[in-house]
């Protein structure tokens, strides 16, 4: 069941064209799987395209009004998402632990970004599962609603991410286990920028 987003007006249309119809499925199952079995595999999804320079303009003011901040020409974008899903490795994990894999997926975030010229950013939403470790760590910004709605539109899996490059080419992934994911469209990326002067 895929739902189209048409709402008239030219934000939507680019949000429209990073959810590419996305649906919008709220976790009503009380019991979340922790395993990366085959229910868990068939939550991860990805997403890709290019924004023309309208669209990419747009987004990024409207990125900058949420986020409360500029965002400078020339950088990718790195978005962390979490929220409260049915499919969730994480939860499994004691607090202890969970606090270590946060800091981890923090570094190694902060890492890829510096290498490809990109900031990134870690968004929840006030039910994440995780919210109380988060909200102690100055890194994270509670999401208003905005990337839940409108950019995260898929509510399958307690994990993502969106990259937006400068010349408006993007990436949506929802899954836990998402690094190899964000390196490999960075490496593909400079591919395409070597093969193309």
């Amino acid at each position: 069941m895929k739902k189209n987003l048409k709402k008239g007006t030219y934000f939507l249309s680019i949000i429209f064209l990073i959810c590419c119809g996305t649906n919008k499925i709220v976790c009503q199952n009380k019991d979340i799987n922790t395993e990366p079995n085959s229910k868990y595999k068939e939550s991860r999804k990805a997403y890709s395209g290019t924004l023309n320079i309208h669209e990419y303009k747009e987004l990024i003011n409207n990125l900058e009004a949420e986020l409360k901040t500029t965002i400078p020409n020339n950088k990718s974008i790195l978005i962390n998402f979490n929220q409260k899903a049915p499919n969730c490795i994480s939860v499994r994990f004691n607090e202890k632990d969970t606090k270590q894999m946060t800091s981890k997926k923090i570094e190694i975030s902060s890492r890829m970004s510096s290498n490809n010229n990109a900031i990134d950013f870690f968004i929840y939403t006030k039910d994440s599962y995780n919210k109380k470790i988060y909200e102690k760590m100055n890194k994270f910004i509670l999401d208003s609603g905005f990337f839940y709605n409108n950019v995260f539109t898929e509510h399958q899996n307690c994990a993502g991410f969106l990259i937006i490059k400068p010349n408006g080419q993007f990436y949506k992934y929802y899954g836990e286990d998402y690094y190899s994911e964000v390196k490999a469209f960075f490496k593909k990326s400079k591919r395409r920028i070597k093969n193309n002067p």
